[in-house]
């Protein structure tokens, strides 16, 4: 028996092979190379017995001088335990990326070193795979190390993600569930589909004024959907000003009704208090809102997400930061677990975080029976020593710089 390497695999093999993967990703599945348009890129893979045994797309970034960067995103795809398979890929790889003049071949396997639960993020846990970042290195490839913030890598290293069982609405936070029955109960509705992609933009435009950072255009959004067709789900929240107002109204004029029967148990006649002077507020309030607005309906949140066999992604989300106290986010997010929970899908990545553990989008990722996935990280196999060091120092700081320029234009 041999290895055979392939330049140009068949995309529809490669994808079959990645989803059947521990290691299954949707970086690695070959629609991902219509999303980044501005790379080109190669479906390779290494077949033993005419099976294949491991996969990788590669991405081929342009660089100045007639170079280029080979990236393979969260792979390549293989058994890392088998020294041999993985020394002669990475040798063909290398081959492949000299030929293209490339800097360097990079590279962060779907590989962890830990798996643990949000909550015992704070205890001791034992770091996996260290022989397989040994065996990278014996193959030329240096490791950029246990990275923390999301910046020090091409892909974060630190990612949340869960385990959603079908009853996993029995096992949320208490605060979790109040908070989703809560969204509903403000009136929030939810509407999916191709056509609400420029309502979608809206929502993470949001997100981009308050971070003063631009991140994706509509004419990505509409692409991603279009790519992934089928399997891609873009959702977005919506508050009808007249129609909650009409709910809330109906609601005031029933508990006031209920406070004037006689015979009130002291413990019921507090709680319809309560929910009265709530209900009041939140007409109050709404009335403010919808005079600002200026308009029937607002957009209060949005989100994407992307799925195969065994596998959803939620990659963009966005907010309007003058409606948190809606909770859509927390509906948006159980309405796609839900649709894992139809789709026979068990995993579900939330993205990544920062290392840390501790800031605001981690803290939200952490009300879904989050666990925290750490791969091994980023490898090099550095071709242009000057040119690479160049890249790896300069280029990050420059989108860095270019994503907030464009986020105050």
């Amino acid at each position: 028996m041999s290895y055979e390497f392939h330049s140009d695999a068949d995309p529809s093999l490669i994808d079959s092979f990645v989803m059947k993967q521990e290691q299954n990703t949707l970086f690695q599945c070959t629609p991902w190379a219509q999303i980044k348009e501005n790379w080109d890129h190669l479906f390779t893979c290494v077949t033993e017995d005419d099976k294949i045994v491991a996969a990788a797309l590669v991405l081929i970034r342009k660089m100045p001088l007639g170079t280029v960067l080979f990236y393979v995103p969260r792979g390549p795809v293989m058994d890392y335990h088998n020294e041999a398979l993985v020394r002669f890929y990475l040798q063909h790889l290398t081959a492949e990326a000299k030929k293209a003049h490339a800097i360097a071949l990079r590279f962060d396997p779907a590989v962890l070193s830990k798996k643990y639960a949000y909550k015992d993020r704070n205890e001791a846990h034992d770091a996996q795979n260290t022989d397989v970042i040994e065996l990278l290195k014996k193959c030329g490839a240096e490791h950029k190390g246990y990275t923390v913030k999301i910046e020090e890598s091409t892909q974060p290293r630190f990612n949340a993600e869960m385990d959603v069982t079908d009853d996993y609405r029995e096992h949320l936070e208490h605060k979790t569930a109040k908070c989703i029955r809560a969204s509903e109960h403000k009136g929030i509705e939810i509407y999916e589909g191709p056509e609400y992609i420029h309502d979608f933009e809206i929502a993470m435009h949001y997100t981009e004024v308050r971070k003063q950072v631009a991140l994706r255009n509509e004419e990505y959004f509409a692409h991603m959907m279009k790519v992934y067709g089928d399997h891609a789900i873009c959702m977005v929240t919506k508050l009808n000003f007249p129609k909650q107002l009409k709910k809330l109204s109906a609601s005031i004029a029933e508990e006031k009704n209920a406070l004037a029967q006689e015979g009130l148990k002291k413990k019921e006649k507090s709680a319809l208090h309560q929910r009265l002077q709530n209900d009041q507020k939140e007409y109050d309030r709404l009335q403010k809102d919808y005079q600002r607005e200026g308009k029937e309906e607002v957009i209060t949140c949005g989100i994407l997400a992307v799925y195969n066999d065994s596998l959803m992604e939620l990659f963009y989300m966005g907010n309007n930061p003058d409606y948190l106290r809606m909770y859509s986010s927390y509906l948006l997010y159980a309405k796609c677990l839900d649709r894992c929970v139809e789709l026979g899908i068990h995993h579900c990545s939330f993205g990544g975080v920062e290392g840390t553990l501790d800031d605001g989008l981690t803290l939200f990722k952490s009300n879904w029976i989050m666990n925290v996935e750490e791969y091994i990280g980023e490898f090099n196999i550095c071709l242009n020593r000057p040119m690479y060091r160049a890249f790896d120092q300069i280029y990050p700081f420059l989108l860095k710089t270019a994503a907030k320029l464009r986020g105050k234009e």
